[in-house]
């Protein structure tokens, strides 16, 4: 025994980076069988007090007639005269050396897990088992260990990924600190414990949390030669990066996380999200302005121009991003979404396809866009080649009222304005585009009528009274003789109804059935129609 002591001692003395672990010299000295239960990387202070008691049955057991006085600070009651240095461990308790008269039979004592189950010595050279072994707590069926860990962090010191997962589940803090002042992440990070490290980012442990000597999980990995967790600092730079998490990121520069290619992917993200502070942070870095996507051979400028988001394509054409992937596509999408910043930079250096940006700004109702690009001398007349529609036609069958009176303050042609459009107008009740179409249609009497009924069958009041004060026919039939009257009195509108009786509707017109729109309302049960029409 006095030669194991020893060795635990000279083991102790050289661990002052603590890369070796007083359980893990433990369990080489005393009980080889527990090597997988007390492997762990880092020890919090009562496990590693509790591995320190335990040496002291054995060095008891090897002088039993010993009466000396025992000391109240020595572990568990150690005899005075055993604790001939004074190494501290730890909790400052003092490691017992063995007595000049112990037996040379190695002794065999229990161990004491943190849980507090005992675990039974290993069996003695001569095979005989103890009298009385105590049994071991089976192991957990997620984790094989022998005993659950208490904390996260010990769950994190064993590399067991499942335990973390519980603690977490069970409401553990994921960035909670020891008394060292670190996180399980640096604890994970520093031991390369990959799967672990995984699901403690996942679950939103601080990358650039400081521990002792201000180091980051990161450093503690660099430290210990993990390559798998240094190069993991590349995605988490990425993702820092995407969720414009700047401090997070600039810590990641800090430590070198990332490789050549993941900061340049961080840059397209923070370009494609808009996080300009990121992609300054990343330029400064020395990142190129012009790296492109492996896959899709897109810049930082593309997304951000893609994106809408101008400042971005500002700072990364100030750097010296190349300008050939502001394509026919970035401006027409630019109209599209109505990325009117973003739309005015490319017209500023020269983008093409701006015809076709036109007709995309006027679908989508982007009168700002329209104005830009009318501004910057686009045709206004200018036709899909193979639709021939032009923009006033693609904004008056999309409802964009401000958008056609912006085409025809430019001198929009008006020939592919139809009746048609009018009758969509009022049926959808649209007023604001039927009352720009009333002021330019003045040839299309027949679609007034039209446009009337179904202003009244979908029950459309005001675009109604716009129709009524055109040139329109209030008792208008169509080829099956229904008037505007029939189809409101049948739907229950009772408001138009009475505008229409109030305007000249006759009540007494009947369809091609023979019905009269009173007929019509008491079919259909509309009560409140049936008394206009009645009166």
């Amino acid at each position: 025994m006095e030669t194991r002591v020893d060795t635990l001692e000279k083991r102790l003395s050289l661990e002052q980076s603590r890369t070796i672990t007083l359980e893990e010299s433990v369990s080489q000295c005393v009980v080889p069988k527990m090597e997988e239960l007390l492997r762990r990387h880092l020890s919090p202070q009562p496990s590693r007090e509790a591995a320190l008691g335990h040496v002291a049955p054995a060095v008891a057991s090897a002088a039993p007639n010993s009466t000396a006085p025992t000391n109240a600070d020595s572990p568990v009651g150690m005899p005075q005269q055993n604790l001939q240095h004074g190494l501290l461990a730890g909790g400052g308790r003092a490691l017992p050396q063995a007595n000049a008269s112990a037996s040379t039979k190695p002794t065999e004592c229990a161990l004491v897990t943190d849980g507090g189950a005992t675990v039974p010595p290993a069996p003695s050279s001569e095979g005989a088992a103890p009298a009385s072994r105590p049994s071991a707590p089976p192991p957990t069926a997620a984790s094989g260990a022998t005993n659950p860990p208490a904390s996260l962090h010990e769950a994190a010191e064993r590399g067991d990924a499942a335990a973390v997962q519980r603690c977490l589940a069970d409401g553990a803090r994921v960035d909670v600190r020891d008394k060292d002042v670190i996180t399980a992440l640096h604890i994970t990070a520093s031991s390369g414990r990959t799967e672990v490290v995984d699901i403690l980012i996942a679950n939103g442990a601080a990358v650039n949390s400081c521990g002792l000597r201000s180091r980051t999980p990161l450093h503690c990995a660099a430290a210990k030669g993990h390559e798998a967790i240094v190069s993991a600092g590349g995605e988490a730079l990425v993702e820092a990066a995407r969720g414009g998490r700047l401090e997070v990121m600039e810590a990641l520069l800090r430590v070198g996380a990332g490789a050549k290619e993941s900061r340049e992917e961080a840059l397209r993200a923070a370009a494609e999200g808009g996080h300009i502070n990121c992609m300054v942070a990343l330029l400064d870095a020395g990142v190129d302005v012009n790296a492109r996507d492996i896959k899709t051979k897109h810049t930082a400028l593309y997304l951000a121009a893609m994106n809408g988001h101008a400042e971005c394509v500002e700072v990364l054409l100030q750097r010296g991003a190349k300008k050939d992937q502001l394509t026919e596509e970035v401006l027409v999408n630019a109209a599209l979404e109505g990325h009117l910043d973003v739309l005015k930079i490319l017209l500023r250096v020269g983008a093409e396809s701006r015809e076709e940006a036109l007709r995309a700004a006027a679908e989508k109702g982007h009168t700002g866009c329209i104005v830009a690009l009318l501004d910057a001398g686009v045709d206004v007349n200018a036709g899909d080649i193979k639709t021939k529609h032009t923009a006033l036609y693609l904004a008056a069958m999309n409802g964009h009222a401000e958008c056609m009176k912006k085409l025809l303050e430019k001198k929009a042609t008006k020939e592919q304005l139809t009746g048609e459009m009018l009758v969509n107008a009022a049926r959808e009740g649209r007023l604001d585009v039927l009352k720009v179409l009333l002021g330019v249609l003045v040839d299309a009497k027949a679609s007034f009528n039209k446009a009337l009924r179904a202003a009244a069958k979908e029950g459309h009041k005001d675009c109604i009274v716009a129709l009524l004060k055109s040139e329109v026919d209030v008792n208008a039939q169509n080829n099956k003789h229904w008037t505007a009257l029939h189809y409101a009195a049948k739907n229950g509108h009772n408001e138009c109804v009475k505008e229409l009786l109030n305007n000249g509707a006759k009540k007494e017109l009947k369809n091609k059935k023979g019905r009269t729109a009173l007929d019509l309302a008491k079919l259909n049960n509309r009560s409140a129609c049936i008394e206009f029409l009645q009166d």
